[in-house]
């Protein structure tokens, strides 16, 4: 009987893939009406959205950290792991952003506007920064992958391209948005590689 070690990440997978989109797709009409109030008034507050947003960032940790065991584990190249393990800091540095919220809405009533506003400014360029580093080493681990040098099963070839494609729209900036549907296309992929048994990943 065939044991799978990896059905945990698996599912995590599948709810990211789902979790995903509801929340950016929530969070992009919220703030489609007044970006800056809609945003000033959530760094002052707490809410359902960040307790979501850790959630997400979560998720997408874990899955990363499991992919880099089960790289480490079944690839040739060391060079996957390492860089999904950089792909899994940089996640948690830009999750680590809902800290900013937490430390506002204590401390908000004893801050002036100017330093609320200095501060909501430089978390959002820290932010977009962190994105934009994520997005170059997944173009990285996109392009590793498709080398065909690591000993990749095909699911990972195909998870590879949508990666590459979502990290080139990320680069992009303006077609970013289209992420929120692209994004839980390579959950799936990796949902599919993490539950499949390994002899099956092989043959495919």
């Amino acid at each position: 009987m065939f044991k799978n070690d990896y059905a945990a990440p698996g599912i995590a997978a599948l709810i990211l893939a789902v979790a995903f989109p509801i929340y950016w797709l929530y969070a992009f009409h919220i703030g489609s009406e007044n970006f800056v109030e809609v945003y000033r008034a959530d760094m002052l507050s707490l809410s359902l959205s960040d307790l979501a947003f850790v959630f997400v960032g979560a998720l997408e940790v874990y899955i990363y950290v499991s992919l880099r065991r089960s790289f480490a584990e079944r690839l040739s190249s060391a060079t996957p792991a390492v860089l999904l393990l950089l792909m899994a800091v940089l996640v948690i540095i830009f999750h680590a952003t809902v800290l900013v919220d937490v430390a506002l809405a204590v401390t908000a009533t004893t801050l002036s506007e100017q330093t609320i506003n200095t501060i909501g400014e430089f978390t959002v360029v820290v932010a977009l920064g962190v994105l934009f580093a994520y997005a170059l080493v997944g173009l990285v681990l996109s392009v590793v992958l498709l080398l065909n040098r690591t000993g990749a099963p095909s699911v990972l070839k195909y998870f590879a391209v949508i990666l590459l494609a979502g990290c080139l729209l990320q680069l992009s900036i303006i077609f970013s948005p289209a992420n929120i549907f692209i994004f839980p296309v390579a959950l799936l992929l990796l949902a599919y590689y993490f539950l499949a048994a390994p002899k099956m990943l092989e043959v495919v």
